[in-house]
């Protein structure tokens, strides 16, 4: 169980007297989860999630939780936060910032299949389409100042070949005009467990922690590294057509991101393997929780960037390989 701050049924009590949502009948912690206090709530009014946040400030929350908002009001199918009596997204809860969200349909699928690559794909795009009129800003907490900081900070925990690994990263990036891109509100960690499928259906996306405005193509691509791979952490062709394919129904990826594709592929392995290090190297107090194990993206960086495959309606035969020098 995941779960940093408790909560009484005296103080859930007294908190939903901010909400019009009815009687609690159940309230009961959520096991999954790293960064926040999830519960699972129902009252006579429907189904909710009560998160607790246990590391966010005002404004990262104020963004977090008006771009879904701004998200489900244009049909994007995402965790939506309930606002208050006094109109207001999150609210004091045994000292902890917190909100209260619409929960939504289905489960998490373990081992996504081909039409929910496909589906997850174009819903990725019509977030990125929804987000281009979201006029507030909140900088990557995961982007290249970030991968430089945490990179300093495991030094200890990082061989040479490791760090001559990040060093070549960090360089191509330099040298690659970031700026160019196309950018929004993003994700920014879409992974299968940050979706839900009802049936066969999509129910939607969930977890927008680390949301922030970036690249859309870097949006893609941690999407790419997580639901597209095989055992070995190699991108699965097919997989990765149904993705892009469904997503360039919606939102074609200019030239730019398309080369820039093999790039976000190589700096999104790099941020959760550094991520995950760091929670395992500085582990969050609390209740019983969990970190999940880096290697699998230290090995996943390592392959991206000595190639990596681009599909037919990218860079025509998909078998073509892209090569870093």
């Amino acid at each position: 169980m995941s779960v940093y701050t408790s909560v009484d049924c005296a103080q859930l009590e007294q908190f939903l007297l901010r909400y019009d949502l009815g009687k609690a009948l159940d309230f009961k912690p959520i096991a999954t989860g790293i960064t926040n206090s999830n519960y699972a709530l129902e009252t006579d009014h429907g189904r909710f999630v009560v998160t607790l946040y246990e590391h966010h400030s005002d404004d990262e929350l104020d963004y977090m939780l008006q771009l879904q908002c701004h998200l489900a009001k244009r049909s994007v199918r995402c965790s939506e936060p309930l606002k208050d009596r006094r109109g207001e997204f999150y609210s004091t809860l045994n000292n902890r910032p917190t909100a209260i969200i619409r929960r939504l349909p289905g489960e998490v699928q373990k081992t996504p299949d081909i039409k929910q690559c496909a589906q997850i794909g174009a819903e990725l795009a019509k977030f990125h389409l929804a987000s281009m009129d979201f006029a507030a800003v909140r900088i990557n907490p995961r982007g290249l100042d970030w991968i430089v900081a945490v990179r300093d900070m495991l030094q200890g925990d990082l061989d040479d070949s490791d760090q001559e690994a990040i060093e070549s990263s960090l360089c191509a990036a330099q040298n690659f005009n970031l700026e160019a891109l196309p950018r929004g509100a993003i994700h920014a960690d879409l992974f299968h467990d940050n979706a839900l499928f009802d049936g066969l259906v999509l129910g939607g996306i969930l977890d927008f922690d680390y949301a922030c405005t970036d690249c859309y193509v870097l949006d893609l691509a941690v999407l790419l590294n997580d639901w597209c791979i095989d055992q070995n952490y190699q991108l699965v062709d097919a997989r990765v057509s149904a993705v892009i394919d469904a997503y360039q129904q919606h939102r074609i990826l200019q030239t730019a991101e398309i080369k820039a594709l093999p790039l976000m592929l190589r700096l999104a392995a790099l941020r959760f393997w550094l991520s995950r290090l760091y929670d395992k190297t500085f582990p969050l107090s609390g209740e019983l929780t969990f970190t999940k194990c880096p290697d699998q993206f230290r090995d996943m960086h390592r392959l991206r960037s000595v190639r990596v495959n681009l599909p037919d309606s990218l860079n025509g035969p998909w078998t073509a390989r892209l090569k870093w020098d």
